[in-house]
């Protein structure tokens, strides 16, 4: 029979679970030591690799938006813009006569920008009998036409606009039953300063506006409106637009810039800036004959308008006749003085772009009471230098 051995186990002593159990903890934590340097490490690249994408984007995205100035248009639209606007030239007007037939006239601009000046080229040139509805008039203003309402005598604007009506009625009616050929001869131009005033001050100015603007220039009424508004309810056409479209605008000065500005067409609002002489037509740029031009113009054409009064027209072979003809170079009379003749080749050298207002104010440096002196010498000695 075998003996049965035992085989004696000593347990660990306190000392030696603790040498151990110190051991073990070392190790957990170096362990989750390094696990959380690893960890750290994954994180920061997935960082540093989600911050270059984004960088590379972000260029990406600048490169877009630096080819998209414009809020977001196509690429290809905007250099097919660019090239429309660099490299074609403007298509400038330089017959404002010419340009503006079939219809009637607004002309808006500030004041000084010359518009009384235009409207009476525009008289002078369509020729025939002229009449001026102006209510603030001075004696000078208009010299040589039939000035209707000064000193806002709006009774007197009435009356004269209910004979207008009742004038193109007649004209309306000699055309129906004879043709236009009977029209031939009986050409009026009625020029009417700041309209919009009228508006609310007139009561037959509506219907003028509105049967004017629709049969005016087939009955031979030609209308030229002034104002410095250029909104569309300030002349009483708001919700009208056929009646609108009956009207050439010409905007001058800051009015045109204005205008170009809202069509976003940089090139033309720098165009304008150049001369005074520039202004729109419509949307479209436009030459006016100079300042001096256009006042020889009225002094060339002035006798051949015919007196207020008068019922008939001047004679078209006459007008042609005379529209043939150049320019007047300025003569000085003898019986003008020598102050006289120096002032006026001083503002032949320096002011041959300005308006009378601004050629007293800019040019001379006059104000107050000399302002008003001066502007009666342009109504009373300029039509002397000029010898027709």
């Amino acid at each position: 029979m075998a003996d049965n051995y035992w085989v004696p186990m000593r347990l660990p002593s306190p000392k030696e679970i603790a040498k151990y159990a110190l051991w073990g903890t070392g190790r957990v934590v170096l362990s989750g030591w390094l696990f959380g340097l690893y960890g750290v490490t994954v994180v920061c690249k997935v960082t540093i690799n989600v911050a270059e994408m984004t960088r590379l984007a972000t260029l990406h995205l600048l490169k877009v938006y630096d080819q998209l100035p414009y809020m977001g248009a196509a690429v290809q639209n905007i250099i097919d813009v660019a090239a429309t606007t660099v490299t074609e030239p403007l298509d400038i007007i330089t017959d404002i006569i010419a340009a503006t037939e079939g219809k009637q006239v607004m002309v808006i601009g500030e004041m000084g920008t010359g518009k009384s000046t235009i409207a009476q080229y525009f008289a002078y040139s369509v020729g025939g009998r002229v009449k001026v509805y102006e209510c603030e008039g001075t004696p000078t203003d208009w010299v040589g036409l039939e000035v209707v309402g000064k000193g806002e005598n709006w009774s007197a604007i009435e009356r004269g606009m209910l004979e207008d009506l009742e004038d193109l009625s007649n004209q309306m009616k000699l055309r129906t039953e004879r043709g236009d050929g009977s029209l031939e001869g009986t050409e009026r131009v009625i020029i009417v300063e700041e309209y919009p005033e009228l508006v609310t001050k007139v009561p037959s100015s509506g219907e003028w506006l509105e049967r004017h603007a629709r049969r005016g220039r087939k009955a031979r009424r030609f209308t030229v409106l002034l104002s410095q508004y250029d909104r569309v309810a300030a002349w009483g056409l708001e919700g009208k637009s056929d009646l609108a479209d009956a009207f050439y605008r010409i905007r001058l000065g800051k009015k045109a810039q204005a205008h170009a500005k809202s069509l976003k067409n940089n090139a033309l609002v720098e165009w304008l800036k150049l001369d005074r002489s520039h202004c729109l037509l419509d949307d479209s740029p436009c030459k006016l004959p100079n300042y001096r031009e256009m006042k020889a113009a009225t002094s060339r054409y002035g006798s051949t308008i015919l007196p207020p009064n008068s019922d008939n027209a001047i004679s078209r072979k006459i007008g042609d006749e005379k529209a043939e003809k150049p320019y007047p170079e300025p003569l000085l009379e003898d019986n003008c003085s020598d102050a006289d003749r120096l002032l006026w080749r001083i503002i032949q050298r320096f002011g041959a772009e300005k308006s009378d207002s601004a050629i007293v104010t800019e040019v001379l440096g006059f104000t107050g009471k000399r302002y008003s002196l001066m502007r009666k010498f342009f109504g009373e000695v300029t039509p002397r230098f000029w010898i027709i």
